[in-house]
Protein backbone atom coordinates (compact mmCIF):
# COMPACT_ATOMS: atom_id res chain seq x y z
CA UNK A 1 0.00 0.00 0.00
CA UNK A 2 1.52 3.29 -1.05
CA UNK A 3 4.11 1.98 -3.54
CA UNK A 4 3.82 2.33 -7.30
CA UNK A 5 4.56 -0.85 -9.28
CA UNK A 6 4.58 -1.38 -13.07
CA UNK A 7 1.27 -3.17 -13.51
CA UNK A 8 -0.53 -4.36 -10.40
CA UNK A 9 -0.59 -1.06 -8.57
CA UNK A 10 -1.80 -0.01 -5.19
CA UNK A 11 -4.95 -1.52 -3.76
CA UNK A 12 -7.27 0.75 -1.82
CA UNK A 13 -9.96 -1.22 0.01
CA UNK A 14 -13.40 0.34 0.17
CA UNK A 15 -16.17 -1.07 2.38
CA UNK A 16 -19.20 0.40 0.64
CA UNK A 17 -21.80 -0.92 3.05
CA UNK A 18 -20.78 1.47 5.82
CA UNK A 19 -21.94 4.43 3.74
CA UNK A 20 -25.55 3.36 3.49
CA UNK A 21 -26.32 1.18 6.50
CA UNK A 22 -29.14 2.68 8.58
CA UNK A 23 -30.62 0.89 11.56
CA UNK A 24 -33.54 3.34 11.92
CA UNK A 25 -35.44 2.25 8.81
CA UNK A 26 -35.80 -1.18 7.24
CA UNK A 27 -36.54 -2.06 3.61
CA UNK A 28 -39.95 -3.44 4.57
CA UNK A 29 -40.80 -0.19 6.37
CA UNK A 30 -39.88 1.85 3.30
CA UNK A 31 -42.00 -0.33 1.02
CA UNK A 32 -44.94 -0.11 3.45
CA UNK A 33 -44.70 3.70 3.67
CA UNK A 34 -44.56 4.09 -0.07
CA UNK A 35 -47.49 1.73 -0.62
CA UNK A 36 -49.61 3.75 1.83
CA UNK A 37 -49.51 6.89 -0.34
CA UNK A 38 -53.02 8.09 -1.13
CA UNK A 39 -54.04 9.69 -4.45
CA UNK A 40 -54.94 13.37 -4.63
CA UNK A 41 -58.47 14.17 -3.60
CA UNK A 42 -58.98 16.35 -6.65
CA UNK A 43 -56.83 16.91 -9.68
CA UNK A 44 -58.25 20.42 -9.96
CA UNK A 45 -57.17 21.54 -6.49
CA UNK A 46 -53.44 22.42 -6.42
CA UNK A 47 -51.85 21.82 -3.05
CA UNK A 48 -48.92 23.79 -1.78
CA UNK A 49 -47.80 21.01 0.52
CA UNK A 50 -47.63 17.31 -0.24
CA UNK A 51 -48.72 14.77 2.39
CA UNK A 52 -45.92 13.11 4.36
CA UNK A 53 -45.50 9.78 2.61
CA UNK A 54 -41.94 8.81 3.40
CA UNK A 55 -41.78 9.61 7.10
CA UNK A 56 -40.54 6.45 8.82
CA UNK A 57 -41.05 7.83 12.32
CA UNK A 58 -44.43 9.52 11.88
CA UNK A 59 -43.19 12.98 12.84
CA UNK A 60 -45.15 14.80 10.16
CA UNK A 61 -42.16 15.76 7.94
CA UNK A 62 -43.33 16.49 4.43
CA UNK A 63 -41.71 15.05 1.34
CA UNK A 64 -41.29 16.57 -2.08
CA UNK A 65 -43.33 14.63 -4.64
CA UNK A 66 -47.07 14.37 -4.78
CA UNK A 67 -48.42 10.92 -3.81
CA UNK A 68 -49.68 10.25 -7.33
CA UNK A 69 -46.14 10.80 -8.59
CA UNK A 70 -44.46 8.28 -6.29
CA UNK A 71 -44.52 4.71 -7.53
CA UNK A 72 -43.57 2.21 -4.81
CA UNK A 73 -41.12 -0.57 -5.48
CA UNK A 74 -42.52 -3.91 -6.58
CA UNK A 75 -43.97 -6.02 -3.81
CA UNK A 76 -41.37 -8.27 -2.24
CA UNK A 77 -38.46 -6.36 -3.79
CA UNK A 78 -36.12 -4.89 -1.22
CA UNK A 79 -34.66 -1.42 -1.90
CA UNK A 80 -31.21 -1.52 -3.47
CA UNK A 81 -28.16 0.42 -2.31
CA UNK A 82 -26.79 3.37 -4.26
CA UNK A 83 -23.78 5.69 -4.03
CA UNK A 84 -24.17 8.24 -6.82
CA UNK A 85 -22.17 11.26 -7.96
CA UNK A 86 -23.56 14.20 -9.89
CA UNK A 87 -24.84 17.74 -9.66
CA UNK A 88 -27.76 18.86 -7.56
CA UNK A 89 -30.88 20.41 -9.03
CA UNK A 90 -34.54 21.12 -8.39
CA UNK A 91 -37.64 19.96 -10.30
CA UNK A 92 -41.38 20.42 -9.85
CA UNK A 93 -43.94 17.68 -9.76
CA UNK A 94 -46.51 19.69 -11.69
CA UNK A 95 -47.18 23.09 -13.18
CA UNK A 96 -49.63 23.75 -10.34
CA UNK A 97 -46.88 23.19 -7.78
CA UNK A 98 -44.52 25.51 -9.66
CA UNK A 99 -47.16 28.24 -9.96
CA UNK A 100 -48.05 27.91 -6.28
CA UNK A 101 -44.41 28.49 -5.34
CA UNK A 102 -44.16 31.38 -7.78
CA UNK A 103 -47.12 33.08 -6.11
CA UNK A 104 -45.83 32.48 -2.59
CA UNK A 105 -42.24 33.60 -3.25
CA UNK A 106 -43.19 36.50 -5.53
CA UNK A 107 -40.39 35.54 -7.89
CA UNK A 108 -39.26 33.04 -10.50
CA UNK A 109 -38.86 29.50 -9.11
CA UNK A 110 -37.00 28.47 -12.28
CA UNK A 111 -34.17 30.78 -11.17
CA UNK A 112 -32.21 28.68 -8.68
CA UNK A 113 -30.72 31.74 -6.99
CA UNK A 114 -34.16 33.18 -6.28
CA UNK A 115 -35.49 29.79 -5.22
CA UNK A 116 -32.58 29.26 -2.83
CA UNK A 117 -33.11 32.70 -1.27
CA UNK A 118 -36.77 31.76 -0.80
CA UNK A 119 -35.75 28.52 0.93
CA UNK A 120 -33.46 30.46 3.25
CA UNK A 121 -36.40 32.61 4.35
CA UNK A 122 -38.87 29.69 4.43
CA UNK A 123 -36.89 26.48 5.14
CA UNK A 124 -40.08 24.38 5.31
CA UNK A 125 -40.72 25.03 1.62
CA UNK A 126 -37.60 23.05 0.65
CA UNK A 127 -39.83 19.97 0.94
CA UNK A 128 -42.24 21.38 -1.67
CA UNK A 129 -39.95 20.65 -4.61
CA UNK A 130 -38.28 17.52 -5.96
CA UNK A 131 -34.52 17.60 -5.39
CA UNK A 132 -32.70 15.86 -8.23
CA UNK A 133 -29.25 14.46 -8.93
CA UNK A 134 -28.11 14.88 -12.52
CA UNK A 135 -25.39 13.68 -14.87
CA UNK A 136 -24.71 15.86 -17.91
CA UNK A 137 -27.77 18.00 -17.09
CA UNK A 138 -30.02 14.90 -17.18
CA UNK A 139 -31.81 13.98 -13.92
CA UNK A 140 -30.98 10.41 -12.89
CA UNK A 141 -32.39 10.33 -9.34
CA UNK A 142 -34.86 12.12 -7.10
CA UNK A 143 -33.53 12.73 -3.57
CA UNK A 144 -36.26 12.21 -0.94
CA UNK A 145 -35.15 12.97 2.66
CA UNK A 146 -36.89 10.73 5.20
CA UNK A 147 -37.02 9.84 8.85
CA UNK A 148 -36.69 11.95 12.00
CA UNK A 149 -33.68 13.88 10.64
CA UNK A 150 -35.11 14.76 7.23
CA UNK A 151 -34.75 18.44 8.13
CA UNK A 152 -31.00 17.94 8.52
CA UNK A 153 -30.78 16.53 4.99
CA UNK A 154 -32.79 19.45 3.59
CA UNK A 155 -30.34 21.87 5.23
CA UNK A 156 -27.46 20.02 3.63
CA UNK A 157 -29.16 20.03 0.22
CA UNK A 158 -29.62 23.79 0.45
CA UNK A 159 -25.95 24.18 1.37
CA UNK A 160 -24.88 22.01 -1.58
CA UNK A 161 -27.00 24.02 -3.99
CA UNK A 162 -25.61 27.30 -2.64
CA UNK A 163 -22.05 25.99 -3.05
CA UNK A 164 -22.80 24.96 -6.63
CA UNK A 165 -24.16 28.39 -7.48
CA UNK A 166 -21.61 30.55 -5.68
CA UNK A 167 -18.54 28.51 -4.65
CA UNK A 168 -17.76 26.51 -7.79
CA UNK A 169 -18.69 23.09 -6.38
CA UNK A 170 -18.67 20.55 -9.23
CA UNK A 171 -19.86 17.30 -7.68
CA UNK A 172 -21.95 16.01 -4.80
CA UNK A 173 -22.25 12.48 -3.50
CA UNK A 174 -25.63 11.02 -2.52
CA UNK A 175 -25.58 7.58 -0.85
CA UNK A 176 -28.69 5.77 0.28
CA UNK A 177 -31.33 3.28 -0.78
CA UNK A 178 -33.58 3.22 -3.84
CA UNK A 179 -37.25 2.72 -3.05
CA UNK A 180 -39.75 3.50 -5.78
CA UNK A 181 -39.82 6.09 -8.55
CA UNK A 182 -40.79 9.73 -8.94
CA UNK A 183 -42.35 11.37 -11.99
CA UNK A 184 -41.05 14.85 -12.81
CA UNK A 185 -43.05 17.63 -14.42
CA UNK A 186 -41.31 16.86 -17.73
CA UNK A 187 -42.87 13.38 -17.66
CA UNK A 188 -39.53 11.68 -16.98
CA UNK A 189 -39.59 8.99 -14.29
CA UNK A 190 -36.49 8.62 -12.13
CA UNK A 191 -35.61 6.32 -9.20
CA UNK A 192 -36.10 7.80 -5.73
CA UNK A 193 -33.15 7.80 -3.31
CA UNK A 194 -33.75 7.78 0.43
CA UNK A 195 -30.45 9.49 1.29
CA UNK A 196 -28.05 8.60 4.09
CA UNK A 197 -26.57 11.90 5.35
CA UNK A 198 -23.38 10.30 6.70
CA UNK A 199 -21.56 10.39 3.36
CA UNK A 200 -23.26 13.28 1.59
CA UNK A 201 -20.39 15.49 0.40
CA UNK A 202 -19.82 18.36 -2.01
CA UNK A 203 -16.49 19.46 -3.43
CA UNK A 204 -14.66 21.26 -6.20
CA UNK A 205 -11.54 19.89 -7.85
CA UNK A 206 -9.67 23.17 -7.40
CA UNK A 207 -10.31 23.34 -3.64
CA UNK A 208 -9.41 19.67 -3.25
CA UNK A 209 -6.11 20.12 -5.08
CA UNK A 210 -5.28 23.18 -2.99
CA UNK A 211 -5.83 21.17 0.19
CA UNK A 212 -3.63 18.35 -1.11
CA UNK A 213 -0.79 20.62 -2.27
CA UNK A 214 -0.53 22.68 0.92
CA UNK A 215 2.08 25.41 1.21
CA UNK A 216 5.12 25.49 -1.12
CA UNK A 217 8.38 27.18 -0.15
CA UNK A 218 10.36 27.17 -3.42
CA UNK A 219 10.11 26.60 -7.17
CA UNK A 220 11.07 22.93 -6.89
CA UNK A 221 8.20 22.26 -4.51
CA UNK A 222 5.95 24.30 -6.77
CA UNK A 223 6.77 22.08 -9.77
CA UNK A 224 6.31 18.91 -7.73
CA UNK A 225 2.97 20.17 -6.43
CA UNK A 226 1.83 20.95 -9.98
CA UNK A 227 2.71 17.43 -11.16
CA UNK A 228 0.98 15.97 -8.12
CA UNK A 229 -2.14 18.05 -8.77
CA UNK A 230 -2.19 16.98 -12.43
CA UNK A 231 -2.03 13.30 -11.44
CA UNK A 232 -4.89 13.62 -8.94
CA UNK A 233 -6.93 15.64 -11.44
CA UNK A 234 -6.46 12.89 -14.03
CA UNK A 235 -7.66 10.30 -11.51
CA UNK A 236 -10.79 12.30 -10.63
CA UNK A 237 -11.68 13.16 -14.22
CA UNK A 238 -11.35 9.51 -15.23
CA UNK A 239 -13.96 8.65 -12.58
CA UNK A 240 -16.15 11.66 -13.44
CA UNK A 241 -16.23 11.08 -17.19
CA UNK A 242 -14.59 7.88 -18.47
CA UNK A 243 -15.93 5.68 -15.65
CA UNK A 244 -19.11 7.61 -14.83
CA UNK A 245 -21.96 5.42 -13.68
CA UNK A 246 -25.25 5.34 -11.79
CA UNK A 247 -23.72 3.97 -8.58
CA UNK A 248 -26.03 0.95 -8.43
CA UNK A 249 -23.74 -2.12 -8.55
CA UNK A 250 -21.21 -2.83 -5.77
CA UNK A 251 -18.35 -2.06 -8.17
CA UNK A 252 -19.86 1.29 -9.13
CA UNK A 253 -20.49 2.23 -5.50
CA UNK A 254 -16.92 1.40 -4.54
CA UNK A 255 -15.56 3.44 -7.46
CA UNK A 256 -17.69 6.47 -6.61
CA UNK A 257 -16.75 6.21 -2.93
CA UNK A 258 -13.08 6.31 -3.99
CA UNK A 259 -13.72 9.67 -5.68
CA UNK A 260 -14.77 11.09 -2.30
CA UNK A 261 -11.49 9.81 -0.78
CA UNK A 262 -9.07 11.60 -3.09
CA UNK A 263 -6.95 12.62 -0.10
CA UNK A 264 -6.14 8.92 0.40
CA UNK A 265 -5.27 8.48 -3.27
CA UNK A 266 -3.04 11.58 -3.16
CA UNK A 267 -0.34 9.69 -1.24
CA UNK A 268 -0.41 6.91 -3.83
CA UNK A 269 0.13 9.37 -6.68
CA UNK A 270 2.96 11.07 -4.79
CA UNK A 271 4.80 7.74 -4.56
CA UNK A 272 4.10 7.01 -8.24
CA UNK A 273 5.49 10.40 -9.32
CA UNK A 274 8.67 9.81 -7.34
CA UNK A 275 9.08 6.54 -9.22
CA UNK A 276 8.48 8.30 -12.55
CA UNK A 277 5.26 6.40 -13.25
CA UNK A 278 1.86 7.45 -14.60
CA UNK A 279 -1.65 6.13 -14.12
CA UNK A 280 -2.71 3.49 -16.64
CA UNK A 281 -6.02 1.91 -15.62
CA UNK A 282 -8.49 1.97 -12.73
CA UNK A 283 -10.00 -1.40 -11.90
CA UNK A 284 -12.41 -2.74 -9.28
CA UNK A 285 -11.89 -6.20 -7.79
CA UNK A 286 -13.56 -8.11 -4.99
CA UNK A 287 -11.44 -7.86 -1.87
CA UNK A 288 -9.99 -11.16 -0.61
CA UNK A 289 -10.34 -9.90 2.97
CA UNK A 290 -13.77 -8.82 4.17
CA UNK A 291 -15.61 -8.61 7.48
CA UNK A 292 -18.88 -10.56 7.95
CA UNK A 293 -22.10 -9.05 6.58
CA UNK A 294 -20.19 -6.65 4.34
CA UNK A 295 -19.43 -6.27 0.65
CA UNK A 296 -15.78 -5.31 0.25
CA UNK A 297 -14.13 -4.19 -3.00
CA UNK A 298 -10.63 -2.99 -3.86
CA UNK A 299 -9.89 -0.07 -6.16
CA UNK A 300 -6.75 -1.13 -8.05
CA UNK A 301 -4.67 1.67 -9.61
CA UNK A 302 -2.33 0.34 -12.28
CA UNK A 303 0.66 2.49 -13.21
CA UNK A 304 3.19 2.27 -16.04
CA UNK A 305 6.64 3.64 -16.79
CA UNK A 306 6.29 6.04 -19.77
CA UNK A 307 9.98 5.64 -20.60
Amino acid sequence: RGEAVPKKGVQVAMDEQQYVEDETISPSTIADRLSEAEPLSSANEPQQHAPAILNAQGNGAQSSPLPAQVQPAQAGASPSLVFALGTLGVAFGSEARRDSLMQDMDGNPNDLSQLLAYFQESPDQAASVIWTLSLDATPIYAVIPHGPYASVVYVRLREFLADQLHEGVERVSIPGMIAGQVRLMSGQTVPAILPEPRCMYSWSTAALLEAIAGERSDDREEDAAAQHAAAVTNFLERIYYELRNLGRTPQERALNAAATSAMTAAGIFAAALQAGMELDTIEVERSPICRPDSACWDIVLCFFDPE
